[in-house]
């Protein structure tokens, strides 16, 4: 597995998860558990989320949130 096998919804649903627990686990600590990758890649996949628009971050990646369009997209994933 590598980046282009981590969807953007999977990134938004560790995301979102993270979010509702943030004394979780990191959305890309929960990426890394669910698919098996290194930090690294998940960390890849959180970047190209974020270059398409669907999470934004202040300081950290690590800490980032939904965008209007990432909440869409999840909505429209059922």
């Amino acid at each position: 597995m590598a980046t282009k096998d981590i969807t953007d919804l999977q990134v938004l649903r560790a995301q979102r998860e993270w979010k509702q627990n943030p004394q979780g686990p990191y959305g890309y600590e929960i990426l890394a558990a669910e698919t098996g990758e290194s930090v690294k890649v998940c960390l890849s996949a959180m970047e190209r989320a974020w270059r398409r628009g669907l999470i934004e971050y202040g300081t950290s990646l690590h800490t980032g949130w939904l965008t209007s369009q990432g909440e869409e997209l999840l909505k429209n994933e059922s």
